[in-house]
C-alpha cells in the first residue's frame, strides 16, 4: 500500500503537534487553595477584595492579566 501525498502530509503535522504538546511548559502558577475564603468565590472580579491595591495580599506590579485571575489559577480539586 503506498501512501498518498496528503496522508504524509497529515501524519507528518500529527507528529509535530504531539511533539510540541508534549515539549510544553508544566503550569507553574500557583492553584486557588481549597479553604473557607476560596470555596464560596463565584467570580473573578471578588478575587479584587483580598488581592486588589492596598489589601493584605496585592498581586505584585508585573503581575500579567489582573482581571481573569482563573485563567491561569486553576482550582483544587
Amino acid at each position: 500500500m503506498k501512501l498518498k501525498k496528503w496522508d504524509l502530509v497529515f501524519i507528518i503535522t500529527g507528529v509535530i503537534v504531539v511533539l510540541i504538546l508534549s515539549i510544553a511548559p508544566k503550569q507553574t502558577t500557583p492553584r486557588v487553595p481549597l479553604d473557607n475564603i476560596h470555596s464560596v468565590l463565584t467570580d473573578e472580579k471578588l478575587c479584587r477584595n483580598c488581592h486588589g491595591q492596598g489589601t493584605d495580599r496585592p498581586l505584585p506590579p508585573n503581575h500579567p492579566n489582573k482581571e481573569r485571575c482563573l485563567l491561569c489559577h486553576k482550582r483544587k480539586k
